[in-house]
Parts: C-alpha cells; sequence; structure tokens
C-alpha cells in the first residue's frame, strides 16, 4: 500500500512511446492535413450558406488538401493513424463526395443544399464531439495560408 503523500500512479501516467521519424512525420502530416481540410470545409460551407459571391478558397488549394485529407483516412483504414472516430469507408465516400460538391461550386459551378449538411458530417468526422470550436480555429488557420499562398488583389 502506498504511502498517503505519495501520488497515486496508474496506466495512464506512463508516457507514450516515442516514436520514429517516419512516424512522427505521418503523424504531423495527418495533423496539418486535417487542420487545413477542417479549415476550408468551414470556410466554404459559410461562405456557400450566407451566397457569397467570392468563396474565400483558393479551387487548388481545395482539391489538394482534400485528397490529401482521404490519404489521411486511408492510412486510418490501415491502421498506421487513428482519428477521433473510427474511419468507415462511408467516411471515405462522403468526403470524396464533398471534394466533387466543392470543386464544382469553386470552379463557378452549382452549389447544391446538400453542401452544408454534409460539410458538418465531414468536420464532426475529422475533429470528433469538438468540431465546432476546432473548426474555427481551422478555418483561421487555412484563411492565413490561403492569403500566403494565394493572395487576393484588392482585399
Amino acid at each position: 500500500m502506498p504511502h498517503p503523500d505519495q501520488p497515486l500512479t496508474n496506466d495512464d501516467d506512463e508516457e507514450e512511446p516515442l516514436l520514429d521519424d517516419e512516424e512522427e512525420a505521418l503523424l504531423d502530416w495527418a495533423t496539418m492535413t486535417v487542420v487545413y481540410a477542417a479549415g476550408y470545409i468551414r470556410i466554404l460551407a459559410d461562405a456557400i450558406e450566407r451566397g457569397d459571391a467570392d468563396l474565400q478558397v483558393d479551387p487548388e488549394a481545395w482539391e489538394n488538401t482534400m485528397t490529401a485529407v482521404e490519404g489521411v483516412m486511408a492510412e486510418q483504414i490501415r491502421g498506421r493513424l487513428h482519428g477521433p472516430t473510427p474511419t468507415t469507408e462511408e467516411d471515405v465516400e462522403r468526403m470524396q463526395r464533398l471534394r466533387s460538391l466543392g470543386s464544382a461550386a469553386l470552379s463557378g459551378g452549382e452549389r447544391p443544399l446538400e453542401f452544408c449538411p454534409l460539410a458538418l458530417r465531414c468536420m464532426e468526422f475529422l475533429f470528433g464531439q469538438d468540431w465546432k470550436r476546432a473548426a474555427r480555429e481551422a478555418a483561421l488557420c487555412a484563411r492565413a495560408l490561403n492569403q500566403e499562398f494565394h493572395p487576393r488583389s484588392g482585399t
């Protein structure tokens, strides 16, 4: 029996095993990908919902980021990464549908009503229960990145 002045320890207090360089690089890539994907999803969904003429997301950045997040999801399915929720084939299909709808809207095409509810489900998948706060913060990161690499003249 431990002394009353000694802190109790449990398995949760043990240190996580160190990651090798490849695992750490994969985790860093996945984390940034998810942050920017959620940010772009939030920005685009808000702009579509408001009916803005300028959707505020560079189409190339959207396509690259959404393709990358599908790669993160594939790594989750393979078991190399773990997200806040288990990844299913349906999650991947929803993300692919969202990417397609977003790409169409960004190219001047239709802005279907389906986009916003689908965007909410995808953000919830990416961040779990705390997705609203995380998506707001991710949108700030995505706006900064978008402004750095795709500056708009006059704004």
